[in-house]
């Protein structure tokens, strides 16, 4: 993905076919015109491409050609009304006759003839020149259709060409209108072919989809295209939308997502679908430079009407492009000062190539069948989705940080950082700093530029953040969750706990938790002197089993204790309790 600035089942008796080729035919929800071509019969393969996916190995694998489609294109001034593109890409079905949920992945926007600036673009592309994105993720297909999944990779490239009167200012939009009706129009056709209908995929389909279990996985602007299409659709059961292939997304998992639009200017474009979701970024990623795929987070955070989880991940050693094959470029050297934590020559956490793609597959599938209804997962507590567990600072060996948005109903905010109504008293000699999102921040820029936080300082031990309780019964909770990123690294082989959590109760009794200087988040991730540290705040959870001794019916406070170090530093986001998952 390049960007134009650096941002950082039971079902209704189903119609007939010929009446539902006709809904696609006028476009229904889609603005767009389907060509005439769209009811003839597939070509034999899609236009060649490069590269090319190695077929022997993906046997489960098919591609498709479904024939060309028009995709409006309107609020543009100087802008062509309609824009060309062939529906192609892969299918990926497991063996067998019953319905399984199906998968849509969906590759960001990459360097091609398509999208090849400064140089002139072309599309359509040359034969034999147009890079076949959607093949780069044959590998992740793959493994979700050998566990269980069907799996359809549209070939988003005509979404996100720099032609068609695609400009610097206005390209960004111009891919999200184009993406969301080449993401309809795939899946209408997809839906029809399951049905009874025509179906040029040439895989028995009739049957074997399950649309009330639609996943979206997307990477990059696919990413970000995922999520605008989940939400888009978020709301849509009615069974006449499932049937036009137009009906809601059951989960959401974003790899590096963006949608490439400022995001100072633009942060309403971070919005999230309240269905079951993953935004994972990976901590080498040298594309994101303005980490603003982990704003999906924030919007999640205030969603005070949200029902479903959001895990934010970061995978810390893994970089941008190694998602996706069919980009061979290490984007460490497109910036190179990120720190002898990604130097693929210095690091020992830089993960290669395969080992991000295994980690993705393995994920991926534990994810869904954790959160898809009767697929029998229970991979919540290792994955960082167990509300009464602490965040784990690994999974499947490799390490993270993980932030947890449990529903709104399901938590109760204590301190939230902006928040005039939160209560907090400083020791005297605390130094307390408001950072608001998208300013400077004690005297400079602090990476990522949000959220809004209390930047806490100290020169001298003893010092304490007090927080009060109203009278709460917090019996049914099950764990403290503190949003804190450290500002400075701690001196090396240091031993004393940099942080207490004192809880006390309207009794008298009080409890000292004191965590050790290895967890996570009391380090900044980037250690390097040239490089402005990691501050975005990660998740710290803390069982609440762990005060035992306080009567947790009748708690008055909370304090955080910062006496384990002589001067240091640390921002701190939030401070929540989060009940029991049910």
């Amino acid at each position: 993905m390049q960007r134009n600035q650096p941002q950082g089942l039971s079902r209704p008796a189903r119609p007939g076919w010929l009446k539902i080729l006709n809904w696609v035919g006028l476009g229904l929800g889609l603005g767009l015109t389907i060509a005439a071509k769209l009811a003839m019969p597939a070509r034999a393969a899609p236009p060649s491409l490069s590269p090319v996916m190695d077929r022997e190995s993906y046997p489960f694998l098919g591609t498709y050609d479904l024939g060309p489609i028009s995709l409006q294109q309107r609020g543009e001034t100087g802008v062509p009304a309609s824009i060309p593109v062939s529906l192609t890409g892969l299918l990926g079905l497991p063996p067998g006759v019953d319905p399984v949920p199906l998968v849509v992945l969906l590759h960001g926007r990459h360097r091609g003839c398509h999208f090849a600036a400064p140089a002139p673009s072309q599309w359509p592309c040359p034969i034999g020149q147009e890079t076949g994105f959607d093949q780069g993720l044959a590998y992740l297909a793959d493994g979700l259709t050998r566990a269980g999944f069907a799996v359809l990779v549209p070939n988003l490239n005509g979404a996100f060409t720099d032609t068609h009167g695609a400009r610097p200012d206005n390209r960004n939009r111009l891919a999200d209108q184009r993406s969301q009706q080449l993401i309809d129009a795939h899946l209408q056709r997809l839906e029809i072919a399951s049905h009874s209908g025509p179906n040029p995929f040439a895989q028995p389909l009739q049957g074997r989809l399950n649309w009330r279990q639609l996943v979206l996985v997307g990477h990059s602007m696919g990413g970000g295209a995922a999520a605008l299409s989940a939400l888009n659709r978020q709301g849509q059961t009615s069974p006449e939308r499932i049937q036009q292939g137009l009906g809601s997304v059951a989960a959401l998992v974003v790899v590096s997502p963006t949608r490439s639009h400022p995001l100072a200017d633009y942060p309403q474009a971070y919005q999230l679908a309240d269905i079951p979701t993953v935004v994972m970024l990976g901590g080498c990623d040298r594309d994101i430079l303005d980490y603003s795929s982990l704003y999906y987070l924030e919007t999640a955070y205030r969603d005070q009407r949200r029902r479903t989880p959001v895990l934010g991940l970061m995978l810390l050693g893994a970089n941008h492009n190694f998602f996706n094959t069919a980009i061979d470029y290490d984007d460490y050297y497109r910036w190179p000062n990120h720190g002898s934590l990604c130097d693929p020559q210095r690091s020992d956490q830089r993960l290669s190539r395969v080992i991000q793609e295994q980690w993705l597959q393995r994920f991926l599938v534990e994810f869904l069948t954790t959160v898809l209804p009767g697929q029998g997962g229970s991979a919540g507590a290792a994955l960082g989705l167990a509300p009464d567990r602490p965040a784990p600072d690994r999974i499947y060996d490799q390490p993270v940080l993980t932030n947890l948005v449990w529903p709104s109903q399901g938590r109760y905010t204590l301190f939230r950082a902006g928040d005039g109504a939160s209560v907090y008293q400083p020791s005297p000699d605390l130094q307390v700093i408001p950072c608001g999102a998208f300013r400077p921040c004690d005297g400079g820029e602090r990476s990522p530029a949000f959220p809004t936080v209390l930047r806490l300082r100290w020169h001298q031990p003893g010092q304490g953040l007090l927080f009060p309780l109203p009278p709460l019964d917090l019996r049914n909770f099950s764990s403290l969750q503190l949003r804190l990123a450290g500002l400075q690294e701690l001196p090396p082989h240091f031993t004393s706990a940099p942080l207490g959590i004192v809880s006390r109760d309207r009794h008298g009794g009080a409890v000292r938790l004191d965590l050790p200087p290895t967890t996570t988040g009391l380090n900044p991730l980037i250690r390097d002197p040239d490089t402005s540290p990691f501050t975005y705040p990660v998740a710290l959870r803390i069982p609440l089993a762990q005060f035992r001794g306080v009567d947790l019916a009748a708690l008055s406070s909370l304090e955080l204790r910062f006496d384990g170090i002589p001067e240091g530093g640390s921002d701190l986001a939030g401070i929540e309790f989060l009940e029991r998952a049910e």
